[in-house]
C-alpha cells in the first residue's frame, strides 16, 4: 500500500487522459478510482465528467457530517461532505474539490500529502488528522503562492538549515535551536534568541561575494533585541558531491528522532517553506559549502538604514559586498559561545 501513497498525481494524470479520450460509458457523473489508505478509510480520486474538475474523497464518520463540522480551507479548494451509492464505496465522505484558480500541480501535492497523512490511520481519528494537514495547507498558501521553491529560495534555505544544523553540531540543543528558526514566518531575522538575532545570506555566485539585501529593516540592529549577526554562507552548485536540501533535512531529523514535539514543529517549519515530505526529493541539486563567516551588525557597518533615508522613502533594497564587511568578521569560537548563552537565557 505504502507504494501506492504517494502516487496521487499518476492516478489523476490517468483519469485526465480517460477524461481526453471521452470514451466512458454509462451515467456515472464521474471518473474514479479508489485506493485504501486504512482498514477503514477509503481514498476515491475523481474527475468530473463535465468539466474536467479533480475531486478527491476521503471516507469519514457520519455523524461529522451531521453535526457540520468544518475543514479548514483557502482559495484553491472546496471542502463539504458527500456520499456514494456505487456498490464498494457506500458512505459519507469528506470530498475535496479543486478550485477554478488551482493549478493542477497544486491540487495535485496537496492530496499526495493528504493521503500520506491518513494513511493507516483509524477512521475515528480522521477528522483531527485531516484538520491537522489541511490547516497547515491553508497556513502555507497564506505566506506562498507557488509550492515550489525557485532556485534562489533553495539556496537561501539550504543556508539556514546548515546554520541550524550547525548549531546543533556545537552544542545547542537542538529543540532551542529549532524553535528559534523564524525563517518560514517571514520574520525581520532568519534566527531570534533573547538578546541576539541571527541574519543569513547564501550565495552562489562567484568573488567577489555580494548578498541581496530585501530591505533597510534587514540590517537595523536596532530591531534585533541585542546583537544582530550577519550569517554569510558561500555555496558551489555540484553535480557529483556536496549535499541536497534533503540530506541536511534528514540530518537534522537525526538529531531530534527521540524528541516528537521537536520532530512536530521542524516538520511543521521546513513543510511552511515549501519542503513537504510528498516533494522534497524533487530537489536534487547539490551543494558544496565553499565559506562560512559571521559578521557582527553594528556601528558603521556597511548597510542602509531606514533613520538615513529622506522623508517619503522605504522598501528599499540593495546589494551588500562582503568584502567591504571584513572589519567586523567575527571569531567563529566566540560566535558559538554568544549563541549558546543567549539560547540558554532565552529558555530559563
Amino acid at each position: 500500500m505504502s507504494e501506492n501513497i504517494t502516487h496521487a498525481h499518476k492516478i489523476f494524470s490517468l483519469l485526465d487522459e480517460e477524461y481526453r479520450l471521452k470514451k466512458w460509458t454509462g451515467q456515472d457523473p464521474l471518473l474514479s478510482r479508489q485506493m485504501r489508505l486504512s482498514q477503514d478509510i477509503l481514498a476515491v480520486f475523481a474527475v468530473r465528467k463535465t468539466d474536467g474538475k479533480h475531486i478527491l474523497y476521503f471516507q469519514c464518520n457520519p455523524e461529522d457530517a451531521v453535526k457540520g463540522h468544518k475543514y479548514p480551507a483557502w482559495k484553491g479548494i472546496t471542502i463539504d461532505f458527500s456520499g456514494f451509492e456505487n456498490p464498494g464505496m457506500e458512505g459519507c465522505y469528506v470530498r475535496i474539490e479543486q478550485g477554478e484558480s488551482s493549478d493542477n500541480d497544486v491540487y495535485f501535492a496537496v492530496s499526495e500529502d493528504l493521503c500520506l497523512c491518513l494513511k493507516d490511520v483509524e477512521r475515528a481519528n480522521l477528522r483531527f488528522k485531516l484538520s491537522t494537514a489541511l490547516e497547515r495547507w491553508k497556513r502555507f498558501f497564506s505566506l506562498r503562492e507557488s509550492i515550489v521553491l525557485t532556485r534562489e529560495e533553495q539556496i537561501g534555505l539550504f543556508g539556514e538549515l546548515y546554520l541550524l544544523r550547525s548549531m546543533m553540531k556545537n552544542g545547542i540543543v537542538a529543540s532551542n535551536a529549532i524553535s528559534c528558526w523564524k525563517g518560514p514566518y517571514q520574520g525581520v531575522y532568519d534566527f531570534s534568541l533573547s538578546n541576539m538575532s541571527i541574519e543569513v545570506k547564501t550565495t552562489a555566485s562567484k568573488m567577489p561575494y555580494k548578498v541581496h539585501i530585501s530591505n533597510e529593516m534587514q540590517l537595523d540592529d536596532r530591531l534585533a533585541g541585542g546583537i544582530l549577526v550577519l550569517s554569510f554562507i558561500a555555496v558551489q552548485p555540484s553535480d557529483s558531491s556536496g549535499e541536497t536540501l534533503g540530506d541536511v533535512v534528514k540530518d537534522i531529523v537525526y538529531f531530534i528522532e527521540e524528541d516528537e514535539a521537536s520532530r512536530s514543529l521542524f516538520q511543521d517549519k521546513i513543510f511552511g517553506c515549501g519542503l513537504g515530505n510528498s516533494y522534497i526529493d524533487r530537489y536534487i541539486s547539490k551543494y558544496i559549502i565553499k565559506e562560512h563567516g559571521f559578521y557582527n551588525v553594528q556601528e558603521n557597518f556597511p548597510r542602509i538604514l531606514s533613520k538615513d533615508l529622506a522623508k517619503g522613502l522605504g522598501d528599499i533594497s540593495y546589494s551588500l559586498d562582503i568584502s567591504a564587511c571584513s572589519n567586523y568578521l567575527m571569531d567563529e569560537q566566540q560566535f558559538w559561545q554568544i549563541a549558546k548563552l543567549y539560547i540558554k537565557e532565552d529558555i530559563i
